[in-house]
């Protein structure tokens, strides 16, 4: 790639969050112009083991997964394996530091076994080509010197049958051959096959039917051949085909329709086809000719505007996020025949990944205000990190007009380059759950760009209560023979309803509490222990204990004397 070509005509938007203002509303319909019909219900919650009628998500307990050392842009599930793209060039065991002796080399592509999180031997070596420039460029491999190499796997998607993989990004080679941004695998197998192109900037955004393989990003020729960010390749052969829409700006995302008879598009575009509304539209997918669509995403000028991260599909709905610059962030479900707006999550934190997963949608974001949701979390104050991964119905219950948050809270960190967004892709079997991204932690433990969530199914919910806080005991005055405990409830991140245990001395349970917990509002109860033998000594501790029986407890208190 020569430093002519290295940029895309417009960069990716840089991924920063502002506080959230209301938008002007467009002439098409917009998510803020409608997001003040939405009226929260009364809170509703779901764990692993709900109350009778409400869902149940998955764990929050995270599997054993080997890690990348880099962004996880990417992951499809084809069958038994989870195909990863991004930016790195390792992969690790679980819980071992980079450098790892048992490091294998994996260059911006991976699989793994779905149920067991090892590596699998696919191996493809996707590169990218050097240049120079002064300049900082973003999301490229910085090696040194004012050189610099893009390389890295944005998108990865299977052809419906499962018999290949098409990955698309910003590299220029998969294992020595010329593969200009896009390219695809023959699977199971996973050999690199014949498909060719030279697209002139990121494809970012793939999706497949049996007979076409549709392509987005910031790229504007194909082949030397004029394609204004949209373009599609037959299926047999892989040549270039006449479908040509134009997106006057950067494709993030695109699905088909669950009839097969259009592409839904997302991204930073303010016209589709030279139409409105802004970040989201649907052409056909014969022709490329713009389809009835009616639902936006906020656009008031080029610093207050939102854009599509993510689009997923269950049959009956489609379901898209965004990312917002002082805009709306969240994610919303669309009717696919016309684009109308079925609800509107309204969290703020910039949304990048969603997945369908048994009725649920799981998505990941870095939100930090879910105070427009039934069961959802005020503004979190600086002490509580972003809740990072988060669940909540498809299709709520009639007495909702905007989705309950479900009672699911594992939680990433945000990774240390792209300005801490964390979770960037999620994918899923039905019973696995993958989440790919620029982390380093998850639930706390050191673990890197990728991991995964199980059903109940397939895993059990192990992981007890976070830490109970030492409780606190006091001789009330003048009194004798009684001491006064005070205690603060943990929480779980993955079940409400905790039953507490007040113990004295390491072995006498001297009372039992049912409470639910949430992590953003942790009561705080006060027992009087009484009947104690004057003169006494006693310490107290507290034990939480879940609904399958995982149990934490705290350090017992400083000794008091009853007096």
């Amino acid at each position: 790639m020569s430093p002519a070509r290295r940029l895309a005509p417009e960069r990716p938007p840089r991924l920063r969050h502002l506080r959230r203002l209301r938008a002007r509303p467009s002439a098409a319909l917009t998510v803020a112009a409608l997001a003040g019909a939405l009226v929260a219900a009364a809170p509703a919650a779901a764990d692993t083991a709900p109350p009778p009628g409400q869902p149940a998500t998955i764990t929050a307990d995270p599997l054993p997964t080997w890690q990348t050392d880099g962004v996880v842009w990417s992951v499809a599930v084809v069958g038994s394996t989870a195909y990863v793209g991004g930016n790195f060039d390792h992969v690790r065991p679980p819980g071992a530091a980079p450098g790892d002796a048992r490091e294998q080399t994996r260059h911006n592509l991976a699989a793994f076994d779905v149920a067991t999180g090892e590596p699998l031997p696919w191996a493809p070596n996707v590169d990218g080509t050097e240049f120079t420039s002064t300049t900082p460029q973003h999301d490229c491999d910085d090696l040194g010197g004012n050189r610099w190499r893009c390389d890295a796997v944005w998108e990865v998607r299977p052809s419906p049958d499962g018999s290949r993989l098409y990955v698309g990004g910003d590299f220029t080679k998969v294992d020595g051959l010329r593969r200009g941004k896009i390219a695809s695998f023959d699977l199971p197998g996973g050999a690199l096959n014949g498909f060719q192109h030279e697209v002139n900037s990121r494809v970012q955004a793939l999706t497949a039917s049996a007979t076409t393989v549709y392509a987005g990003g910031f790229f504007t020729s194909v082949d030397g051949t004029p394609r204004q960010r949209l373009a599609a390749f037959a299926a047999a052969g892989g040549a270039l085909t006449a479908w040509a829409p134009t997106a006057d700006r950067g494709v993030h995302a695109m699905i088909l329709s669950p009839d097969g008879t259009r592409v839904i598009v997302g991204g930073d575009f303010n016209r589709l086809n030279g139409n409105p509304p802004h970040g989201l539209g649907s052409v056909l997918a014969s022709t490329g000719a713009s389809a009835p669509w009616a639902t936006g995403v906020d656009y008031v000028s080029d610093t207050r505007r939102s854009w599509v991260t993510d689009l997923v599909t269950d049959g009956e709905a489609v379901y898209a996020s965004a990312n917002g610059e002082s805009t709306f962030d969240g994610r919303l479900a669309l009717n696919p025949d016309d684009g109308t707006t079925r609800w509107i999550d309204n969290c703020q934190g910039a949304t990048q990944a969603i997945t369908v997963l048994d009725g649920l949608l799981y998505s990941g974001s870095h939100a930090h205000n879910c105070a427009t949701q039934p069961n959802g979390f005020p503004e979190l104050t600086p002490g509580l990190p972003y809740q990072r991964l988060l669940a909540e119905p498809t299709h709520p219950a009639a007495e909702y007009d905007t989705p309950p948050i479900l009672y699911w809270f594992p939680n990433t960190n945000g990774g240390p380059t792209t300005e801490s967004q964390g979770p960037r892709a999620l994918a899923n079997d039905g019973r696995y759950l993958w989440v790919g991204g620029d982390f380093t932690t998850v639930n706390g433990s050191a673990q890197q760009g990728l991991t995964r969530f199980g059903s109940l199914a397939v895993t059990r919910d192990a992981d007890p209560a976070e830490l109970i806080r030492k409780p606190v005991a006091a001789k009330p005055d003048g009194t004798t023979g009684q001491l006064t405990v005070t205690w603060t409830e943990t929480w779980d991140r993955d079940n409400q309803k905790l039953v507490y245990e007040l113990i004295r001395d390491d072995n006498t349970v001297i009372d039992t509490l049912e409470s639910t917990s949430v992590f953003w509002d942790l009561k705080t109860h006060t027992f009087t222990d009484t009947g104690l033998v004057p003169g006494s000594t006693h310490s107290y501790s507290v034990r939480a204990i879940d609904p399958f029986n995982n149990r934490v407890r705290s350090s017992r208190s400083v000794p008091v004397q009853a007096g």
